[in-house]
């Protein structure tokens, strides 16, 4: 029986390949790459198509269009924020090379696409997307003795092509700060997610439906107008979020769909200590 693909392992061959030819340059155009990598390597069925298309209900697809003998890979457009498509793109690059023996048809939602819901082949293609797109020695490299601001993450969402969200749930996988993530909606916590510092302190005391806190900067933005610098986070003290400990939450509001994303830094000075990641992307690539 032959052991399934590492999509962490495929990942990083990919990145490999892109510096081989564009060398250390940013963003990795997931498209371009996808449709190269399989020409050359699955000539008898490539991604043959790729299109931006309005779509209901999901994110992204990949579907094998049996009379042509390739696939086609579509994603839904989003002119104002271009980073989401790029990861959606390849997330469903991850299908391609992860799981296209597997079945002939993948339909991907937002939340599967950033890997917070969905089976083991929507988290597999989501851990794809984001070791492709956003290489751990590199991104280590943006952030390392920096105080974490949005302004720090936007930089690097714009680096990668990806959207700010993406980025935030990239950093909390190899950060070593207490760090969580906690995206709102209607002012109820719809999802949360945790750096591996940070998991003693929330496992229970966040919990999905829970009512956000009303002096959270997330539920009354007003508080910003406290400090000099919001971007850089309101300084909560021990209480006011349930992990009874203080924190520094930045927060992105969207008052068109009503959701937050609060990053919450507690316990620690705010600043990147990490050391370079086991993974030496510097190594002489594979070739096509």
């Amino acid at each position: 029986m032959i052991a399934p693909l590492s999509p962490k392992r495929e990942a990083i061959k990919m990145a490999r390949l892109w510096r081989a030819v564009h060398g250390l340059t940013f963003p990795i155009n997931a498209g371009a790459l996808a449709q190269e990598w399989s020409r050359n390597v699955v000539p008898e069925a490539p991604i043959g198509e790729l299109q931006a298309k309005e779509l209901k209900g999901f994110e992204g697809g990949l579907f094998w269009l049996k009379e042509r003998k390739v696939w086609a890979l579509l994603y839904h457009p989003h002119p104002d924020l271009p980073g989401r498509s790029n990861f959606t793109v390849a997330h469903e690059f991850g299908h391609y090379v992860l799981h296209r023996k597997l079945q002939e048809a993948f339909q991907c939602s937002q939340n599967a696409t950033l890997g917070i819901t969905g089976t083991r082949i929507e988290r597999e293609a989501d851990q794809f997307a984001s070791y492709l797109l956003m290489p751990i020695d590199d991104y280590t490299q943006q952030v390392r003795g920096r105080r974490i601001t949005l302004d720090l993450l936007g930089e690097c969402a714009d680096r990668y092509g990806v959207s700010l969200t993406a980025v935030i749930l990239k950093w909390l996988e190899f950060t070593d700060q207490a760090a969580v993530a906690v995206m709102g909606r209607e002012g109820m916590l719809h999802w949360w997610k945790a750096s591996g510092s940070a998991k003693r302190y929330t496992f229970d005391a966040l919990q999905v439906g829970m009512e956000l806190p009303s002096d959270s900067f997330a539920v009354n933005p007003s508080i910003a107008l406290s400090t000099t610098d919001y971007r850089s986070g309101v300084e909560h003290p021990e209480g006011v979020w349930p992990m009874k400990l203080p924190v520094r939450e930045m927060a992105v509001l969207s008052d068109r769909y009503d959701m937050s994303l609060s990053l919450l830094i507690f316990d620690t000075p705010g600043v990147e200590h990490h050391d370079a990641p086991d993974e030496d992307m510097t190594t002489t690539p594979p070739t096509f």
